[in-house]
């Protein structure tokens, strides 16, 4: 005879990531009732916090500047600042 299990869980459905569609959570026997949905939504956030706090997931390459381009913009912000550092310093002499 096989014995069925029932388990409640929290299923997160996302279509704003591009690496995740669906998130699981199995929710435990001994918590029945002590917990809201707010609550329940809170923990959830936690362990996915806990979980990911090294990994780092970059914006979709259509929002990025190409490595080139920002590597030519610093060289402008610096070039930019030290042309303004010597005028003011050639201002005060």
């Amino acid at each position: 005879m096989i014995r069925g299990a029932q388990k409640k869980m929290i299923v997160i459905r996302t279509h704003d990531s591009r690496v995740f569609e669906e998130a699981y959570f199995v929710i435990r026997r001994d918590t029945d009732g002590m917990m809201d949905n707010c609550d329940m939504l809170t923990e959830a956030d936690r362990i996915i916090r806990r979980n990911t706090a090294g990994a780092h997931v970059t914006d979709s390459p259509s929002r990025r500047l190409p490595p080139w381009l920002a590597r030519a913009s610093w060289i402008m912000v610096g070039f930019l600042a030290g042309s303004g550092g010597t005028a003011l310093l050639l201002l005060v002499i």
